[in-house]
């Protein structure tokens, strides 16, 4: 119910307070001149005047009354008009006619006792609410939390775990350029070795060369052997100069030669 209702109700009360009053005034005009007629008096004409009372009652009473209502029943600082009608309990404040304002007291006070009840009510309704959402923050803190510290501890994990892979990597390569190291040397070692096999080979070669060098340095002449088969034998060539050469380095003259005689070979 909205003000304009309020005053819209409290205006009616107020009209049919001054008709009853004004009724009130007419008949104890009408019983005053019903008197005066039994005494043959004719009444005296008297200016009509306004209702003092009913202006005393609607600014003294009537009017602070339905402020104090206002007040007492909707009036909540920082609440709107739909919150304080909807906070009520959309009673009706009613003056009874006959002036009765124990019963309204009464009303107003049970009134009173159910907003406050109300009120009460809310406020336990509230303060649960609250403890609820409370209990809900901190709950959803705490989750946060745990996940927070759930996602660090996977974070820790993975970094060491990309660690550990790295090191196993670095020690794989470590491992590899070993191997491949040992290799090398394996095959410097055996490239040495064959090297050193080959020069041995070499200097046996060389050795048995010059032994036989040594051997066929001197030669013992045979039966039916002469200068130039001995040249052609031991030098594959039995021309003239090698016979010349064969000569000289045994101090002969000619190429005959005998059974058993040594010859140097140069």
């Amino acid at each position: 119910m909205s003000k304009e209702d309020y005053r819209d109700k409290i205006e009616e009360h107020r009209q049919s307070f001054e008709g009853e009053q004004e009724e009130q005034q007419n008949l104890s005009r009408v019983s005053r001149m019903n008197k005066n007629g039994g005494n043959n008096q004719k009444p005296k004409k008297t200016k009509r005047k306004t209702p003092l009372m009913t202006i005393l009652f609607v600014i003294f009473i009537l009017i602070p009354l339905s402020i104090l209502i206002y007040f007492l029943k909707f009036y909540e600082p920082g609440e709107t008009i739909e919150e304080a009608e909807k906070n009520s309990t959309d009673t009706i404040v009613e003056i009874d006619k006959s002036g009765n304002k124990a019963e309204v007291a009464d009303k107003n006070k049970e009134d009173d006792k159910a907003n406050k009840e109300n009120e009460k009510d809310k406020d336990k309704d509230k303060a649960e609410k609250e403890d609820k959402a409370k209990d809900q923050s901190k709950k959803d803190a705490e989750k946060l939390a745990a996940e927070k510290k759930a996602a660090e501890e996977a974070k820790k994990a993975e970094e060491a775990k990309k660690s550990e892979d790295a090191r196993k990597a670095e020690e794989a390569k470590k491992a590899e350029q070993a191997r491949i190291a040992q290799a090398e040397a394996a095959r410097k070692a055996a490239e040495a070795k064959k090297a050193e096999q080959a020069r041995k080979a070499e200097e046996a070669r060389k050795a048995e060369q010059e032994k036989q060098t040594a051997k066929a340095s001197t030669h013992t002449v045979k039966a039916n052997e002469n200068l130039y088969r001995i040249a052609l034998n031991h030098y594959g060539d039995g021309s003239e100069a090698t016979l010349s050469k064969i000569r000289a380095a045994n101090g002969m003259s000619s190429n005959d030669v005998m059974v058993g005689q040594v010859i140097k070979l140069p």
